[in-house]
């Protein structure tokens, strides 16, 4: 609400009346269909054009890395020249950078754009989220981060799929334009978005190390959640056979698109309460993921991807809203967005390392084991201290 005055809402208003917030989520959703097609393709093109299994795990490490990065550095940037400016920025890095790939074959070349398009990435997600609290008045933060949910994954359900099917019957550089041309359209309502800075003062006082003290009991829950979601994309091609993985990859981001919007739609009425149950049915999916992965029957596994996607959506946002209680929407966003990130590859990475010298039943009982424990935490952050 840095374009004009904080006025007085109902507790029910709601967040589709703002035209502000509405061109944010139009901007991010459009921009993250270009991204959620790409995802899945550039190791795909990778190893297509001899680069190396090596370059096509490196590009999604080499995105994810320089994604963290921009995000903890955002802040500054934004408060010099305001969200517009900065979710510009990042709309171009994410898209321009992309026709690179149809004559970078190698993998520095791949890596060097994987770079340059982590860093638009980064400052889309931070700033994309921050807007909530920034363009909405507090009543309507909870629903809001609902919607900003659906805005995020229905993207990811349409373009990680879609990607690697439109690779194969339409080719490589096709979808390369494709995913030029979203980000591109998506400038459209990025330039409507009125030119709004942090509505808090610069963040000089602590910086970095202040958010981190003030949120990090709803963070470690994200943390723990996130790094469930880097290891279950990472592996699940792996433990289960095409058509199982295929249906359960689906069904997850499905459970998890749902289930943020959903807990955003009651998030006013549940004052942070939520948090605890959804990082319990985290930890229960990553269990029954640790007993059947290996030797139990293939819909038991998707069961248990659906009950931890339910689990993570509301895990995502409740932690955001509690973090946006704790301190400025600024601040909120780069640490909600560096748990996400940071996690995902946290999860993948440590999986992998526990798995070469023991099973994926140890490897995830040991992720779900994280969650639980987490509970504690999870309930104090609930409440408003």
């Amino acid at each position: 609400m840095s374009a004009s005055a904080p006025r007085t809402v109902h507790r029910d208003e709601s967040p589709w009346r703002h035209g502000p917030f509405r061109l944010s989520l139009a901007a991010t959703a459009v921009a993250l269909c270009g991204y959620s097609l790409l995802m899945p393709v550039v190791p795909l093109w990778a190893v297509s054009r001899g680069a190396g299994t090596f370059a096509a795990g490196a590009a999604t490490g080499v995105f994810m890395a320089s994604t963290v990065v921009t995000q903890l550095g955002t802040g500054l940037l934004v408060q010099r020249y305001g969200y517009r400016i900065a979710i510009l920025l990042g709309i171009a890095f994410l898209g321009a950078p992309t026709p690179l790939l149809i004559v970078w074959t190698s993998s520095p070349g791949i890596l060097t754009v994987s770079l340059l398009r982590g860093v638009g990435f980064g400052l889309l997600t931070v700033c994309g989220s921050a807007l909530i609290a920034e363009l909405l008045p507090p009543a309507a933060v909870p629903r809001g981060s609902g919607i900003y949910g659906l805005a995020t994954g229905v993207p990811q359900l349409i373009g990680l799929p879609a990607g690697p099917w439109l690779a194969e019957h339409w080719g490589f550089v096709a979808v390369f334009v494709l995913a030029t041309a979203l980000p591109a359209v998506a400038t459209v309502p990025a330039l409507l978005l009125p030119p709004a800075h942090p509505t808090t003062g610069p963040e000089r006082r602590g910086g970095l190390l202040t958010a981190a003290k003030v949120t990090w009991k709803p963070w470690l829950p994200m943390l723990a959640a996130s790094t469930g979601l880097g290891a279950l994309a990472t592996f699940t091609p792996i433990v289960l056979l095409t058509p199982e993985s295929s249906i359960a990859l689906l069904l997850m981001p499905l459970a998890t698109t749902v289930s943020r919007w959903a807990a955003g739609r009651i998030g006013a009425r549940s004052a942070g309460r939520l948090l605890t149950p959804a990082l319990a049915l985290v930890g229960v999916g990553l269990a029954g993921y640790a007993c059947f992965g290996e030797a139990g029957p293939a819909w038991l596994v998707v069961v248990s991807m659906v009950v931890f996607g339910i689990g993570f959506g509301a895990v995502q946002n409740e932690s955001l809203v509690a973090m946006f209680r704790r301190t400025s929407a600024g601040r909120a966003s780069i640490s909600w967005n560096v748990a996400f990130d940071a996690g995902q590859g946290l999860g993948a990475v440590a999986v992998g390392a526990v798995v070469s010298g023991t099973t994926y039943a140890v490897a995830f009982g040991l992720l779900a084991a994280w969650s639980l424990v987490l509970l504690p935490v999870a309930l104090s952050a609930g409440r408003r201290g």
